[in-house]
């Protein structure tokens, strides 16, 4: 599931350069890091949220 999440953030070239860790626990993900602004961080939720065995996600992405 965290390679898929990352995948998944990878491949959006909004957050592509961004440095966001995701820890996963069983189908629960976190999302830590930065983000350039709040639409950023939602996507990176979103995007997160979409990928298959995901069940709920933590975002404590940071909005610097």
């Amino acid at each position: 599931v965290t390679a898929k999440v990352n995948a998944a953030l990878i491949g959006d070239p909004e957050l592509s350069a961004l440095k966001i860790n995701v820890d996963t626990h069983g189908n629960a993900v976190t999302l830590n890091g930065e983000a350039p602004n709040q639409a950023a961080k939602d996507r990176a939720e979103q995007l997160a949220k979409a990928v298959e065995g995901v069940h709920s996600v933590n975002n404590l992405l940071t909005v610097k």
